[in-house]
């Protein structure tokens, strides 16, 4: 299986439960989420010292208009492309379950390496309308800070 990697930086001053990133599957390719990596940024100053709350959401609807946050990066130069989505925003965002998969809690002046590996799987099927959306929960991010986010799968 093909390994590729993605990032982005949110939009500043989130809310509370608003989406800032999303893993989508395609037609012909699920994947396995093997690794989220998460912290904080504040512009040019120290981030305000707080707990932030990520919620990982399985989402059930393609979404519309997306913005692709970058293109995903092959771990191995000589797979093929990836055929999930990385995208930072929508005009109509995907709809998500009523419940969040996971969640995680971390000080804004840290940071929190999730790995999902062997026997601990986090897998999406196949399909556009499926994929991950990852939310910010509990507490609004103070003005100027960002969420910045690394995942890692395997298709």
């Amino acid at each position: 299986m093909a390994r590729f990697a993605a990032q982005l930086k949110s939009t500043a001053a989130l809310a509370v439960d608003t989406e800032f990133a999303w893993l989508m599957s395609s037609a012909t390719t699920g994947y396995k989420l093997r690794r989220v990596t998460l912290g904080v940024v504040a512009g040019a100053t120290t981030p305000t010292s707080q707990q932030v709350t990520v919620g990982i959401n399985r989402v059930t609807t393609a979404g519309t208009t997306p913005s692709a946050g970058m293109t995903p990066a092959k771990l191995d130069p000589n797979s093929a492309a990836a055929g999930a989505v990385w995208n930072s925003a929508y005009s109509a965002a995907p709809t998500n379950t009523a419940n969040d998969q996971f969640r995680t809690t971390f000080n804004s002046q840290s940071g929190v390496d999730l790995p999902w590996e062997l026997m601990e799987e986090f897998a999406v099927a196949l399909a556009v309308t499926n994929g991950l959306a990852f939310i910010n929960r509990d507490n609004a991010l103070p003005a100027s800070h960002s969420y910045v986010i690394s995942v890692e799968w395997e298709e």
